[in-house]
């Protein structure tokens, strides 16, 4: 599949879809690894269509605590990234080792498999999506004219032309805020102004967002940091946004400690004080979320699982009208 967003550049291709704007000579892939200059063609979306996983499961564990609670979604994952974080956790396909076996399913395909799982969305997840963007382009339209959602699990480390044209037919998203500091961003490989631009680009497109931060030992474990990340989420994106706070444990190339408890919580402590929903991920509980206008309990889960609904169909809670930004089908 030829790709969009690039141009020729002294005999080479510029590709234009993410900051590193990658200058690729004749034979050779950009920073992601999927997008190739072809001779006598340009640039090729070398993984078009080619998906590494396929699985059903909860919208929680995108994670995604605000939208279609309890539903299980389509998720799909291909491979390949534009960041190269040491501590990723399924950096055996985001880094695109050989021996990843990955299985064709069309867009046509894609339907026939909503259908078999009865799923109300489809989420683009595992490896970063958007460096698979010719078929994220292609499928969410028809996924959106069949009532299908379509959610993104990314880095959204994208560059705004293609953003503004994919984002109309974007329901959901969680973004991954790795770091408030921009030379740390720079040392995984990403920017922290273009994540920044696509956090509000998204919002203003309407789309639903949650935040993933996952609190890395040695990485971004500066709670001065953190505290600077949470008051620019919530005067620039809002109060409302779910934060979800990651501890982290030794994977891949990073082999620190995992994320100290006592800091853990502390950070939703300070989190606290600037958004009204802070999650811990990747531990046990602290998942339940309850109304700030009233402390009654509007969702209770038990790992992904969700035993309690108490919200009406526009997202609010029942007992005070708060908003809690709960989105349903």
């Amino acid at each position: 599949m030829k790709a969009l967003y690039w141009h020729w550049e002294d005999g080479n291709v510029k590709c234009e879809l993410c900051p590193h704007n990658c200058l690729v000579p004749s034979g050779k892939r950009g920073f992601c690894r999927v997008r190739e200059h072809v001779p006598g063609e340009g640039l090729v979306a070398m993984t078009y269509g080619l998906f590494s996983s396929v699985a059903s499961d909860p919208v929680e564990k995108k994670p995604l605590y605000h939208f279609l609670p309890g539903d299980n979604v389509l998720s799909l994952g291909s491979v390949g990234c534009n960041m190269s974080c040491p501590f990723c956790q399924n950096w055996h396909i985001s880094t695109w080792v050989p021996q990843v076996e990955m299985w064709r399913i069309d867009v046509n395909d894609l339907l026939s498999l909503v259908k078999r799982y009865r799923s109300k969305a489809v989420a683009f997840t595992y490896n970063e999506p958007l460096i698979s963007y010719e078929y994220l382009l292609n499928s969410a339209p028809v996924l959106e004219k069949e009532g299908i959602k379509v959610v993104l699990v990314t880095n959204g480390l994208i560059n705004s032309s293609p953003l503004s044209e994919l984002v109309p037919h974007i329901s959901a998203a969680n973004v991954d805020l790795k770091t408030f500091d921009e030379s740390t961003y720079k040392k995984l490989g990403g920017d922290l102004r273009t994540v920044q631009n696509t956090l509000k680009t998204l919002i203003g497109s309407g789309v639903h967002i949650e935040i993933t931060h996952l609190l890395v030992t040695g990485i971004n474990d500066n709670l001065a940091e953190f505290e600077e990340m949470c008051t620019w989420i919530s005067k620039t994106l809002g109060e409302l946004i779910p934060l979800h706070i990651s501890r982290y444990f030794p994977v891949y190339k990073w082999t620190k400690p995992p994320t100290n408890m006592t800091l853990l919580k502390k950070a939703k402590e300070v989190a606290s004080k600037y958004l009204k929903f802070v999650y811990l991920g990747n531990v046990p509980g602290d998942s339940d979320t309850e109304c700030p206008g009233c402390g009654r309990l509007a969702v209770k889960r038990r790992g992904y699982h969700v035993s309690l609904l108490d919200v009406t169909p526009d997202g609010k809670c029942p007992a005070c009208g708060f908003n809690l930004g709960i989105v349903l089908f």
